[in-house]
């Protein structure tokens, strides 16, 4: 028997959060959510109801309300929507930050040249990610650092420098700094597992900040 806790956010039909639950049971054409502060909506309103399930992705529901509580809330499904997927290809915001490790510039370790080097990554997906650092980079660079998340080991990645986009101080036209396009090398089955998992938690973690 699955006995997870998936989680559920509520809104209203211009997708603005009207509160937050667990779901109890979803059976014969009807949702029941338990929480400690829903609202309490009218019998007969139109919501949306969606449901997170990191092995599958959000599912959500347009259902009418057929009783409501602060502690729980049932409701008539009417429509089922397409899933939310967990993607591969899924690119997301992200505030991560991490130091290399190493460094190679046409195929020679040049780490002890360029110390504490920081890499900001702004989005990221299993193909590669888009990222600001301390130091510039060069085209065909290849980094590699430790990517850490609480849900897994540390994993080695290497990524490749394949785009290089220039950004100028809207304040001071002088002043340009660069974001740099990369593409991972050489992932393995359980590197990918990781950041599929980091993805998937932080698409969720954005959709409920809406």
């Amino acid at each position: 028997m699955d006995e997870r806790i998936l989680l559920v956010k509520l809104s209203d039909l211009n997708n603005i959060e009207i509160g937050k639950g667990s779901l109890l049971s979803i059976r014969n054409n009807s949702i029941i959510v338990k929480g400690n502060n829903l609202p309490i909506l009218s019998s007969g309103l139109n919501i949306f109801v969606n449901i997170y399930d990191e092995r599958v992705g959000i599912s959500p529901y347009l259902c009418k309300v057929s009783v409501a509580s602060r502690s729980q809330l049932t409701a008539q499904i009417i429509r089922k929507d397409p899933i939310i997927e967990r993607r591969t290809a899924l690119k997301v915001r992200t505030d991560l930050s991490f130091y290399l490790s190493k460094i190679h510039r046409n195929d020679e370790d040049i780490t002890e040249e360029l110390p504490s080097i920081k890499i900001n990554i702004l989005n990221l997906s299993i193909g590669g990610m888009l990222i600001s650092s301390n130091v510039e980079f060069l085209l065909n660079d290849v980094i590699m650092f430790y990517f850490k998340y609480i849900k897994s080991k540390p994993i080695l990645l290497e990524g490749k420098v394949i785009r290089i986009d220039e950004l100028k101080d809207k304040d001071d036209e002088n002043r340009i700094t660069y974001n740099y396009g990369c593409r991972f090398l050489s992932l393995s089955s359980n590197d990918e597992a990781v950041l599929c998992q980091y993805l998937f938690d932080r698409q969720l973690q954005l959709y409920r900040n809406k």
